[in-house]
């Protein structure tokens, strides 16, 4: 977007214009005049107060930090009230100093960690200041005014913890409440999207998925970085903020080069509890490669750059082959059709039910009774073979043993897969003078991700062809960063940045046209692989192709001005995202071949008994459904976010620091470029079959829908209307003012080693757009598939004869020409006949639409311990309200409801058990009015770098509730029985009794423990200098080969203990009680073969059961013989087989049997109602891992040295156990959750 458009849609409205004035007065006004909003792009200030041997305060004291790696220095001068503050200062060691005549000049060093705000207050002798007293000793690891809770990772840690790939999201999970990774994290039990993340400044979350984007920045480029989990102030949207800082170039040329190593073959491969006998495990070989440096800007003759300039550069490559093994019951497509079958020999088509041979018939012989004859010794003649079998047999897997695919695996195929990752980052930082700094930098990531098959199907070469698996992505991140320093007192900050990640997926095929090369219908001229079946034991599949296009533009303002002994901070920005999406979903085509063409006719409606099968249709160019489905192509979302705040942080005394603010963001509605978006009023959604669009826009006047889609619709019943004619939002949705943040903190110390502090604050975010955008995108009419089937001349493909309800042409007719590939086709210009069954639909309840908000506070007090040590014990906790939250809506009558209340059996359609026949809200629809809420208590402790040691050591016990917790790039559809991620709200109609229950009520039913985040949580991590070599404590003088032999070894490592994650029992059956067990009634056993343990009493075969440890009777015990006596079970009683009206009261099958007045017995489904059983009840098992790495470092000269590392994942190879099944409580033992041990071995060279 060039820079007049975006200001032109900045101000598009009057409060576009007036806010982008003020900003410009901000930007223009103030940059030639302060901020602490310096955090949010890294930087760290300094503040204190300057006082005398008595305590008195002492005004007019020039205060200087000197950067003692770049030579720069800035500049303060204490106040009337002895107050100074220095803001803006990149991370790094730093040279205090303070002087004013009459007094001895006071200095120490200090390290300042990023978006750190230490609070340093001195005492001045009075004397010469010629005369220094320097302050030496430890620098102080204890915050004493910050009221967040926040954790930092150093510059040795992000390069030295072992990580199993070098992306700095890999960290997060190491800090106190933070759960999964980068891309879909969780803090303290909020939902994803929650979580804030900037790279200098500049946003680096993905819009449309919620968590971090896709591709990450190496760890390499990232100095420190900070994650504030609680208690951040009116600087930050979010209620948990990550701030990267990257690294900068200094006064001294710095860098390294590297190659990381990785091969899980020769021998290197640990044993892995699925690996059964010589089956190998997926090969990895990985290559890390690049390496980065930074120094002063130094043009020979021209220009000299130390003290003022300076550059950074760095560049990582990354490549990656693998192998993706098909291996038996472990993917999809394990059997393909054999060579003979290929060829027309179809003497094995087997019915593995009953062993019975499948009789192949010729669709060519059929006469005027449907009668036709078998093909001799079933065996197509080969000049029958159609050039599309002939194409596909050509392009096929064969198979890998004599199996017969109709009745066993017969294929284990083996698939390379390929990745390939290129960073790059350039930086340019400029010191014009001691007041105007300026930073300019430059990220992009690329990743090529590919498997050559396996993924949806088996080719025999990976070329562009089906059931491959593709990702093409990038990131770009462009961040400007002007600091101006007006007075001592003033400083602004101005930033301006550019996120643009480009992401594509779906399959090698998607560029190729194979609908034009097998001779498949394409009328919409696209390329990609169209999916079909021959039955259901041979599919040619593939992905939809998903394309995201997602820019982000951002210029913010921060300006800080220090008046007494308060520190006020100002800020505003402006966000503008345009995000592009699209999914083609099978506009390539979706077809299937069936068995009727080469069945035997019953003289019904159906086919006599292993008769015909789908393949031999294929063998001879027949399909019975062929379709394309229009698609509405990409989704032009456009939003912008407006935000303004303020805080004080009052120093009130030495001891108290008070941080009071208040925030107000706010997101412009939803907009889609070319109005494309529908949505059904949900005011008359029960009595109407209509949807609206945007402001007054006519649907038939909106771009790339073709007259035939809405006509087809229109045919329907559907009616078009507008927003404006219904008095809804214009944009369909509305848009919150009210979104006020107060923010309140304080810190109190107690003594020079011990501080209390506490905060609380409300936050907003918006929903990642994938929780909407993935599921309404098939919302009538932008969506429509034409469809050949064959299925006669009635509309729907319903016969004229009513008496012939099963009629189909393919089963009694001698298939014309035009039935035959490739003469057969899919017709887009005429009228779609629409089923008459109720049409699916993803409303929103767009009228006032809320964004996410959060109450979150804390209570922390921490303790400086010796040895540069803390201890933190935090109590964090958190409320949400306004979530984007599913709610059901028309939802069908349950069938057992119907027929107790009517004693009659229910109608076929069962649509006409919703209160509206016409639409189906399977996923519900979209409202704000979701709730969580989590409570956690955490204990760190924390050794800062200290006699070659640091290290971190944290525990924390959470306890989380929500509707709705969905991962990020997900589409967040739920069901009324979901159990992971909450599920929808339910409607009393689908509750057993039909009850009245409020709004409310029936919110707390879709109300239950967060299954993402466990309860207990350990983590560890750190980097120790081994005590050996020179200067050691161990052969400490040791010098020259003796020195590189025993010297330089470091060892580092990364911890975690989980106690379990939540999880549900299936909800397809019902709890009559609590199945827990405790860990003293768990019994392993040899079930289906395998060996397993019962976590909790399920519902299993028993007769699949032996070996049980204590024997049978332990295990009747927990799970009894009398089905209807289990802790979970499926619904009944039914019918009995045996007596007619009559319910047999052992007889437990998943439904549940009624009597109706004539005295039959009826057998009602039960999957259409709300299960009231427990949700998210069972806690699954423990799960522990240990990483670690050791280094060898030798010297080389003084300024360079070589560090080898080898790394081991997993390093005691320990096994961690798969949750339970859901039904059975089983955890199959044979498997397990996690990676077995992999080694790699870096080499860095560093000068």
């Amino acid at each position: 977007m060039t820079k007049s458009n975006f200001v032109g849609e900045i101000m598009q409205t009057s409060f576009g214009i007036r806010f982008f004035k003020l900003l410009l007065l901000l930007a223009v006004a103030l940059t030639f005049g302060p901020q602490q909003g310096w955090a949010q792009a890294g930087l760290a200030t300094l503040s204190g107060t300057a006082m005398d041997q008595s305590g008195s305060v002492i005004p007019g004291v020039d205060v200087t930090a000197t950067n003692t790696s770049t030579g720069v220095t800035y500049r303060s001068q204490s106040n009337s009230r002895g107050v100074y503050y220095i803001g803006a200062l990149p991370p790094g060691s730093y040279k205090i100093t303070a002087q004013k005549t009459g007094f001895k000049q006071w200095t120490r060093d200090l390290q300042l960690e990023v978006s750190q705000n230490p609070s340093i207050d001195f005492q001045m002798e009075v004397g010469s200041t010629t005369t220094v007293v320097e302050v030496t000793g430890a620098p102080p690891v204890l915050n004493t005014t910050g009221t967040q809770v926040s954790d930092v990772k150093d510059y040795q840690r992000i390069n030295q913890l072992p990580l199993n790939g070098r992306t700095v999201g890999n960290l997060f999970q190491l800090t106190p409440g933070v759960e999964g990774d980068a891309g879909g994290a969780r803090v303290n039990g909020m939902k994803v999207g929650s979580m804030g993340i900037q790279l200098d400044g500049v946003s680096e979350r993905d819009r449309f998925g919620g968590g971090m984007v896709r591709e990450q920045p190496d760890i390499g480029d990232i100095q420190e970085f900070s994650i504030d989990t609680s208690g951040s102030d009116a600087k930050y949207a979010n209620p948990s903020t990550v701030i990267l800082k990257t690294r900068s170039g200094t006064n001294q040329i710095h860098g390294e080069i590297f190659e990381t190593h990785r091969n899980n073959t020769g021998g290197l491969l640990a044993r892995v509890r699925q690996q059964a006998g010589d089956q190998p495990f997926p090969k990895d070989i990985r290559n890390e490669f690049g390496g980065n440096a930074g120094g002063p800007v130094y043009l020979p003759g021209l220009y000299n750059g130390k003290d003022k300039t300076f550059w950074f550069f760095s560049y990582e490559g990354f490549r990656e082959v693998g192998r993706a093994d098909n291996l038996p019951e472990t993917s999809l497509g394990n059997v393909v059709p054999t060579e003979a079958m290929w060829n027309g020999d179809l003497s094995n088509a087997i019915d593995s039910s009953n062993g019975q041979q499948i009789v192949i018939y010729d669709p060519l012989t059929t006469d005027a009774n449907g009668v036709r004859q078998p093909f001799k010794g079933n065996i197509i003649p080969p000049a029958r073979i159609s050039a599309f079998a002939k194409a596909m047999a050509a392009i096929t897997q064969r198979p890998t043993n004599n199996n017969n695919p109709y009745t066993a695996d017969n294929l284990t195929s083996v698939y390379p897969t390929f990745d390939t990752q290129t960073k790059i980052t350039a930086k340019v930082d400029e010191n014009f003078s001691a007041k105007d700094r300026l930073s300019v930098r430059w990220t992009r990531d690329t990743l090529s991700s590919t498997q050559a098959g396996g993924a949806f199907g088996n080719p025999i070469s990976p070329t562009d062809g089906f059931g491959t698996r593709r990702e093409d992505s990038s990131v770009t991140n462009v961040n400007v960063d002007y600091t101006r320093t007006i007075s001592n007192s003033t400083l602004n900050q101005l930033i301006l940045g550019v996120l643009r990640t480009p992401t594509s997926s779906g399959t090698l095929a998607d560029f190729n046209n194979w609908a034009g090369q097998l001779g498949l219908p394409n009328p919409f001229g696209v390329t990609g692989w169209p999916t079909f079946c021959a039955d259901d034991e041979f599919c040619w599949d593939a992905d939809n192709r998903k394309d995201e296009h997602l820019t982000g533009y951002i210029v913010e303002d921060n300006f800080t001005w220090v008046k007494g002994k308060h520190t006020f901070e100002f800020g505003g920005g402006y966000h503008k995202n345009q995000d592009n999406v699209r999914e083609l979903q099978q506009a390539q085509g979706s077809h299937s071949f069936d068995q009727p063409w080469t069945c035997q006719f019953d003289g019904v409606g159906n086919c006599v008994t292993d008769t015909g099968t789908g393949f031999a249709a294929m063998m001879l160019g027949l399909p019975d459904y062929l379709s394309n489905q229009y698609n509405r192509g990409y989704y032009y979302f456009r939003q912008g976010t407006y935000s303004w705040y303020v805080n004080d942080k009052w120093r009130v005394s030495p001891r108290l620091t008070l941080s009071l603010g208040v925030r107000w963001d706010k997101w412009t509605p939803y907009t889609e470029k070319q109005n494309r978006i529908v949505t059904a009023p949900l005011d008359s959604i029960l009595t109407s079959f209509q949807v609206i669009t945007p402001g007054n826009h006519d649907i038939t006047t909106l771009p790339g829908i073709p007259p035939a889609v809405l006509q087809s619709w229109a045919g329907r019943g559907l009616s078009y209307s507008t927003a404006a004619a219904y008095g809804y939002p214009s944009n369909l949705f509305s848009s919150a003012n009210n979104n006020f943040g107060p923010r309140a903190g304080a810190a109190f110390k107690i003594n020079d080693k011990t501080v209390i502090r506490g905060g609380y604050g409300v936050f907003f975010w918006p929903m990642p757009l994938s929780q909407i955008l993935q599921t309404s995108r098939t919302n009538p009419p932008l969506n429509l598939r034409f469809e050949n089937t064959y299925l006669g001349p009635g509309p729907f493909g319903y016969p004229t004869n009513p008496n012939n309800p099963d009629f189909n042409y393919t089963l009694d007719s001698v298939p014309s020409a035009d039935n035959f590939l490739p003469n057969a086709t899919v017709d887009t210009n005429g009228i779609v006949q629409i089923s008459p069954h109720a049409q699916s639909i993803f409303p929103y309840d767009g009228r006032n639409w809320k964004n996410d908000r959060v109450q979150n506070w804390n209570l922390t007090l921490e303790r400086e311990l010796p040895l540069r040590t803390t201890l933190r014990l935090s109590y964090i906790g958190n409320h949400g309200s306004d979530l984007d939250q599913r709610v059901a809506l028309n939802s069908r009558m349950p069938v057992l409801t119907y027929v107790e209340t009517t004693g009659t059996t229910p109608p076929n359609n069962r649509d006409l058990l919703r209160p509206n026949p016409q639409w189906n809200l399977g996923n519900g629809y979209a409202s704000t009015n979701g709730i969580s809420n989590s409570n956690s208590v955490q204990v760190q402790l924390e050794h800062k770098y200290h006699n070659g040691v640091v290290f971190q050591w944290y525990y924390v016990y959470g306890h989380g509730l929500s509707t709705t917790d969905v991962g990020g790039f997900t589409s967040g559809n739920l069901g009324l029985n979901s159990s992971g991620g909450g599920s929808l709200i339910p409607e009393n109609s689908v509750i057993l009794g039909q009850p009245s229950l409020t709004p409310d009520q029936l919110r707390k039913l879709a109300y239950f423990n967060m299954t993402t985040i466990p309860v207990q949580h350990y983590g560890w991590n750190g980097l120790v200098d081994l005590p050996f070599g020179k200067g050691k404590k161990f052969l400490g003088g040791s010098g020259g080969a003796l020195n590189q032999l025993v010297g330089g070894w470091q060892v580092a490592f990364i911890g975690n203990w989980y106690s379990g994650f939540w999880q549900s029992v299936n909800t397809g059956l019902v709890s009559t009680r609590s199945p827990r067990l405790s860990s003293d009634q768990r019994l392993k056993m040899n079930y289906a073969g395998d060996q397993q343990e019962l976590w909790f009493a399920g519902n299993l075969a028993l007769s699949q059961a032996s070996n049980v440890e204590g024997g049978m009777s332990a295990l009747t015990n927990l799970v009894p013989v009398d089905v209807g006596q289990r802790a979970v079970r499926p619904f009944g009683p039914d019918c009995s087989k045996t007596v007619p009206g009559t319910i047999d009261p052992n007889r437990f099958d998943g439904k549940i049997g009624v009597i109706l007045p004539n005295q039959t017995c009826y057998s009602a489904s039960t999957g259409d109602f709300y299960n009231p059983s427990a949700r998210g009840s069972i806690l699954g098992p423990s799960a522990f891992s240990m990483d670690s790495s050791i280094f060898k470092n030798f010297s080389i000269k003084e300024r360079a040295k070589v560090r080898f590392t080898a790394d081991f994942f997993n390093v005691f190879n320990h096994p961690t156990n798969n949750n339970p099944n859901s039904s059975t409580g089983l955890i199959d033992l044979s498997t397990q959750a996690n990676q077995p041990r992999l080694i790699q071995f870096s080499l860095h060279v560093l000068f």
